[in-house]
């Protein structure tokens, strides 16, 4: 929600209507043919006013400020449109017009080019809705939203109103009639999508395929700016859910993740558009639409659509399921209950970029969560390092990201180590050097030893700045999941580790030593961090600390100790850190553990005392 929430501010472009528009944005406020659009008159589809509205072009903008802008120039008519909208439904003729207009489109798929003022004329219907949209969604409630997107079907009662007599702009004349609706959102996000599967991305598209996505995502939108905020999803959504667009959910899904995949589209290889920009009182063409900003809407509109449970009415939400059971496709693949296959390759090195950004980071948390397909192929691979190394830098420079990115980063790691071929495999990978790595200059380490330091990292920062209990408790499952793995330590890697368990002792000894004083009445005051809770908290905290990287010591001695000498020679190195904690109640099941290392033969198990640990070490040298 926090990444779609910080996206929806990009949904609206610039916009001008009319024949001869005018490039000041003040004198839309009284832009005649958008006066009549907003006004109580209910314009007939056959009317030449729609031709007229729709002919105008311009680029959009492409910062929020002009986006601003055009909505405080146009609001007053927005206004007015919300609230004349539910009698003339002006908005439903202009959705036909829309589905009309795909239609025709859509009859020329197979043709390269198709015709340029059709598709500016598409685009700006589109654009148009979009603006419109995005009045009612912050401004109505969701059934008032709801309603501006059905089509009033007035039929005359049996016994004649003097209202037939009056003119049929005027709000009196429905008095005496029948009023039916029926609601166009389903019709419109139908051909919506019916564009986006069938058109491929190309720049002369590529405008039309965005206004498809945005007003998409507006209309999903709606339930965010609903104050309080709605429990039951917005009827738009449950359109969405069950409607005849739900039939396309798995070619919407494969489309939409197609596109955030991409490839970049090639540059235009005219310079036109740019020269005629500099000649004085000759309007310019349109530049280029920023194709990755496309791609980053149908990612934002995948995870929209993808993230509701149900529908509200029991039905499984058809797009998280497509996106749940996808498979590779290869030869030879098992697809029978996959909905659709894709190149997982082509994944894969999307999510390897040099730069793993928090809307990347989102989707492939998504996919390692919810289908084993994914995440089964992910596991499989031998380059594993070119997906960890990007992710490992973003938790190693956690202050420049959001902690949004960083826990869905450490949340990925803990998935990944559920694996026990994953947390083996990644200690037999040797890096040359790590050029970020800030601490020393690391050389010939193992990508498990850099994910180790990396998390150790964490745990400290955590442990002073942030002080945040589930993240080391997450960091801290990590190594846990690694530790009965753990093997060819680099000997950087075994001093950190220990080094990091003793500065914890230590404080862990500090605290207590202040809470009995604080007990005693010798220490405290009346401040919060004096009180006995605080400090019996404090210690709590430290002890689930402690006793888990004593399980992490136990676990790697009795299942790997014998390929992993450097750490073994480290624990006798700091032996002394684990002898007050021979006799303490919580600890001390634990460190006998640890004072017998297990040597496990098929035939037998022997424990030998801590004393004879360093033979253990060079037997095994």
């Amino acid at each position: 929600h926090y990444f779609i929430q910080s996206n929806l501010s990009c949904v609206v472009s610039r916009v001008e209507m009319g024949v001869a528009a005018s490039c000041n944005l003040v004198s839309l406020s009284t832009n005649p043919h958008l006066v009549r659009l907003s006004s109580v008159e209910a314009i007939p589809l056959q009317d030449s006013f729609w031709e007229e509205l729709l002919d105008f072009s311009f680029p959009s903008p492409d910062n929020s400020a002009d986006s601003r802008l055009l909505e405080e120039s146009v609001d007053e008519i927005c206004c007015n449109f919300c609230k004349n909208n539910p009698t003339s439904g002006n908005m439903s003729t202009l959705i036909s017009i829309v589905i009309s207009l795909i239609k025709h489109a859509l009859t020329h798929v197979s043709e390269d080019d198709i015709n340029k003022e059709e598709l500016e004329t598409l685009y700006n219907s589109l654009l148009i809705i979009r603006t419109l949209t995005k009045k009612t969604t912050l401004s109505l409630s969701l059934e008032e939203s709801a309603q501006q997107f059905v089509t009033p079907d007035i039929v005359a009662m049996s016994q004649p109103s003097a209202a037939e007599n009056e003119e049929p702009s005027s709000p009196t004349a429905l008095q005496g009639r029948v009023v039916r609706y029926e609601t166009s959102v389903d019709e419109l996000c139908f051909y919506l999508f019916e564009f986006l599967v069938n058109f491929p991305v190309k720049q002369s598209t590529i405008q039309v395929h965005s206004e498809c996505v945005k007003i998409v995502t507006t209309l999903m939108s709606a339930q965010l700016y609903t104050p309080p905020p709605s429990s039951s999803p917005s009827p738009h959504i449950t359109t969405l859910m069950t409607g005849r667009c739900s039939t396309l959910a798995p070619l919407v899904t494969l489309t939409l993740l197609t596109n955030a995949i991409h490839e970049p589209l090639p540059a235009p290889t005219s310079v036109s558009s740019y020269l005629w920009s500099y000649v004085p009182f000759t309007a310019a063409p349109k530049p280029p639409y920023s194709d990755s900003a496309f791609f980053k809407e149908c990612l934002l509109l995948l995870y929209l659509l993808s993230s509701h449970s149900n529908s509200g009415n029991g039905t499984s939400n058809p797009y998280k399921r497509a996106l749940n059971t996808f498979g590779h496709k290869e030869p030879g693949s098992n697809v029978a209950d996959t909905c659709f296959v894709i190149d997982l390759d082509r994944l894969y090195c999307y999510f390897c970029k040099a730069e793993a950004s928090e809307q990347d980071t989102l989707l492939l948390y998504t996919l390692l969560q919810g289908n084993v397909n994914v995440k089964a192929f992910l596991l499989s691979r031998t380059d594993i390092e070119r997906l960890l190394l990007p992710l490992l830098r973003v938790v190693y420079d956690a202050e420049t990201h959001s902690t949004h990115h960083m826990y869905m980063i450490l949340i990925i790691l803990l998935i990944l180590t559920h694996d026990d071929h994953f947390s083996s495999y990644v200690h037999d990978l040797t890096l040359p050097s790590v050029s970020w790595y800030k601490e020393r200059v690391l050389s010939n380490v193992s990508v498990g030893g850099l994910l180790i330091l990396v998390i150790l990292k964490t745990i400290q920062t955590n442990m002073t700045k942030m002080r945040d209990k589930y993240l080391h408790t997450n960091c801290l499952a990590t190594l846990a999941n690694m530790s009965s793995k753990f093997h060819s330590f680099h000997p950087y890697v075994a001093e950190k580790v220990l080094n990091l368990f003793t500065t914890i002792v230590r404080k862990y000894g500090k605290i207590r030593s202040t809470l009995l004083g604080v007990e005693n009445g010798t220490e405290g005051g009346d401040t919060p961090e004096n009180t006995i809770e605080y400090w019996e908290c404090e210690r709590e905290t430290l002890e689930d600390i402690i006793r888990m990287f004593l399980e992490i010591f136990n676990s790697s001695i009795c299942y790997s100790g014998k390929n992993n000498p450097v750490f073994i020679y480290e624990l006798l190195h700091k032996r002394e850190v684990f002898i007050p904690f021979q006799t303490h109640p919580v600890f001390s099941d634990l460190i006998i553990n640890i004072e017998s290392v297990s040597c496990t033969s098929p035939h037998q198990t022997v424990f030998l005392p801590f004393a004879k640990l360093a033979s253990f070490f060079y037997s095994s040298n």
